[in-house]
């Protein structure tokens, strides 16, 4: 017996094990602790530099805090995965692995679910109604909707479509598509809803031009009678739109100022949802110019 009253050989064991378990957990620490710098190497080789020339291992030191021995350590199985690449030139560069990585995030990506958090903020901030839509053939379907906490209630459901020609979201498709959708759209007829609906390919032209100069489209109440509408582009890692955001409410609330005030808003929720589409940065709006009234807007 010793001294904890347990038998010699049940206390070596039970020593045996403990230690065991020791071993294991810092085993564990050590492979999360390399999982983690590893992962610092990534992401130092993918912040942009001035050159994107990728980085020596020196650099690689100095960006991430370790030594050359820990990096060549860890660079190896990132190596074999294809994740980083080594140039003929001794620089480190993201390897096409990580094309695959990404493929596959965009791959599993719901577009209507990264949109509705989006367009549930949006709807929360404005107190106005929010839209997610898509192009098809001329048309514009409404994929997402999410109502603000106003008691007016937007009459669109998902699944509607509306035509491309008189609605904010439809010139945004029309602004940023090849020629051929323009001319589809127009083909197909530009009968009046409103008082207000653009009937002319000339004047509806005109309008587009000034979309992409706003970088957003507006729907003077063109398509239903009281409701002005604005709307942006959502892009996608083709760098093509692949979506239209949109904000709708009574004229009467969306009017003067507070017109620039919301395509700025809306802007800034869409280019949430294009990054997380992937994007190129450099498409992404810029803060649209102060606007005080609809005359503005249309020159």
């Amino acid at each position: 017996m010793t001294s904890s009253g347990l038998p010699l050989r049940t206390e070596m064991k039970w020593s045996s094990a403990l230690q065991n378990v020791a071993r294991e957990a810092e085993a564990a620490r050590n492979k999360s602790s390399s999982l983690r710098r590893a992962l610092g190497i990534l992401q130092s080789l993918i912040e942009p530099t001035s050159t994107r020339q990728g980085a020596s291992l020196s650099e690689l030191a100095t960006s991430t805090g370790m030594n050359k021995s820990t990096l060549l350590r860890l660079i190896e199985p990132l190596r074999d995965a294809q994740l980083v690449d080594h140039g003929p030139d001794g620089r480190y560069r993201v390897g096409v692995g990580a094309v695959s990585l990404g493929g596959a995030y965009l791959a599993g990506l719901d577009m209507r679910e990264e949109a509705r958090p989006i367009l549930e903020q949006l709807a929360r901030d404005t107190g106005e109604t929010l839209h997610l839509l898509i192009y098809v053939e001329g048309e514009v379907r409404y994929v997402e909707k999410i109502d603000g906490p106003s008691s007016i209630r937007m009459a669109s459901r998902i699944g509607d479509r509306m035509p491309a020609y008189c609605t904010a979201s439809g010139k945004v498709f029309l602004a940023y598509l090849p020629e051929e959708h323009f001319e589809a759209a127009v083909a197909a007829g530009m009968p009046a809803r409103t008082p207000n609906t653009i009937t002319s390919s000339d004047l509806l032209r005109e309008d587009l031009k000034k979309t992409r100069k706003r970088g957003f489209a507006i729907d003077d109440i063109e398509n239903e009678l009281d409701i002005r509408c604005l709307s942006v582009p959502v892009f996608d890692r083709t760098g093509q739109v692949a979506a239209a955001m949109s904000i709708s409410g009574l004229a009467a609330r969306i009017h003067g100022a507070r017109i620039t005030e919301l395509a700025n808003i809306v802007q800034r929720g869409a280019e949430q949802l294009s990054l997380r589409l992937g994007a190129p940065s450099t498409l992404l709006a810029q803060p649209t110019e102060e606007t005080h009234n609809m005359e503005e807007v249309h020159k």
